[in-house]
């Protein structure tokens, strides 16, 4: 694990970084539905923006963002809607560290369902995998998840 990094709250002048790591990984990933994303980008930009509350974002030492997460909170749910961590940085625990900093935030007393979706190939699925989250169906595809996190002791 990378041991020179800090977790911080996103702010207004993250949207760049995270507008740049979401378009990466459509290009990346799902590169059929970019024409897609990129007509729904006003959309986009309004949920990163109400999500910015709830986005953490990984730091080097000097501030350079690593890596973020961001979800949104229902009443008795929280849903993972982005975490992306650097080429460069990964396997190295942060894109766990962020998952973890999610689901202590989502679900602080363990009072929540935290859960995301996954698109069938991203490698990322392993991550969710071996951090608890259960299969909990399919939406097209996408493999989604949940877990319910344990209280803190």
């Amino acid at each position: 694990m990378t041991t020179a990094t800090r977790l911080r709250p996103a702010g207004v002048s993250d949207l760049p970084f995270i507008f740049s790591k979401e378009l990466e990984y459509m290009e990346t990933i799902e590169p059929d539905g970019l024409q897609g994303w990129m007509s729904a980008i006003e959309p986009n930009l309004a949920m990163w923006i109400e999500c910015l509350p709830s986005t953490m974002f990984c730091v080097d030492d000097d501030g350079r963002p690593l890596g973020y997460a961001m979800w949104t909170l229902e009443e008795k749910s929280a849903t993972l809607a982005s975490i992306h961590v650097l080429d460069s940085h990964r396997r190295r625990g942060l894109g766990r560290r962020l998952l973890d900093a999610f689901e202590q935030s989502a679900s602080p007393r363990g009072e929540r369902v935290v859960k995301l979706g996954v698109h069938r190939s991203n490698p990322a699925r392993l991550l969710y995998e071996a951090a608890g989250y259960e299969t909990a169906g399919r939406d097209g595809d996408y493999v989604l998840f949940s877990k319910v996190p344990a209280a803190p002791q």
